[in-house]
């Protein structure tokens, strides 16, 4: 069958404009991935950009105050984070808050912006998020003690019935009156903490992994031992062993396994 050569026209728009458009997000996912991971020097010319990206892109959400009070902060949950908490903000590494930005952060609303603002942009804004708290006196440490936890430490336990079971001894115990039975942040003491514990095990979209499961063990091992400042999560490395506190990760991995199944199920 010869085709008229307005057919053509239209199969030829078919095939090729798929490949532009493809070609073109490549073209915008490098060019947003250009830039360094280590944080250039704050400036306060860049401090100055950064509020107009800050205002622009991130204000909506965080406020124009940056304490998470923003127009649209109402609507979602978890609420978006309070950068005006001094000991949180600190606590953040540069490269953390980078790929937050970039990457966005699953089991939240916070969106990648690294198609829609270039690297220099969100370092610039990462150094106005910083400014706002720059001169804020900090508040003595979550602890005396503390543990040093290497960024590429993994759970020594495997995930087995017997771990999870330990797990879930200690965090009925210890942890589900603000994290929730199941950590999805609705304990009893929840509605009193601010910022509200967040709900690690939820599932956004369907076939989509928990939001565990984008936390490194490290982080998480972290976070049980040391604690995080500027919010209510405090150290437990004097009070659970080492073993109790990586069981405390495998029963969360479980939980988070069984959230996903429960959505797929739907």
């Amino acid at each position: 069958m010869k085709l008229s050569n307005r057919s053509s026209a239209t199969v030829a728009r078919v095939f090729i404009l798929p490949g532009v458009v493809l070609l073109a997000l490549m073209f915008m996912q490098a060019a947003g991935q250009e830039g360094p991971m280590k944080a250039p020097t704050s400036t306060p010319e860049s401090i100055a950009a950064g509020k107009a990206v800050f205002f622009e892109y991130c204000a909506g959400c965080h406020g124009r105050r940056a304490d998470g009070r923003g127009p649209q902060s109402m609507n979602l949950d978890p609420r978006p984070q309070n950068l005006r908490n001094a000991p949180f903000v600190a606590y953040l590494t540069d490269e953390r808050m980078y790929g937050s930005i970039s990457g966005g952060v699953r089991g939240t609303a916070m969106p990648a912006f690294e198609l829609m603002i270039t690297a220099d942009k969100r370092w610039e804004a990462i150094h106005y998020i910083r400014s706002l708290t720059a001169g804020d006196q900090l508040p003595i440490p979550n602890g005396i003690m503390s543990v040093r936890v290497p960024a590429d430490a993994v759970n020594p336990l495997a995930d087995t019935a017997a771990a999870e079971a330990q797990g879930k001894g200690v965090w009925l115990a210890y942890c589900a009156s603000c994290h929730g039975a199941r950590g999805d942040g609705f304990g009893r003491l929840a509605e009193s903490l601010a910022p509200r514990p967040r709900n690690l095990v939820a599932v956004v979209s369907w076939g989509e992994r928990p939001f565990i499961d984008y936390l490194a063990e490290s982080r998480l091992f972290d976070s049980i031992s040391n604690g995080v400042p500027g919010t209510s999560m405090q150290p437990w490395v004097g009070v659970l062993t080492e073993v109790e506190r990586w069981s405390v990760i495998s029963y969360l991995r479980a939980c988070g396994r069984a959230e996903r199944e429960k959505t797929e199920q739907h």
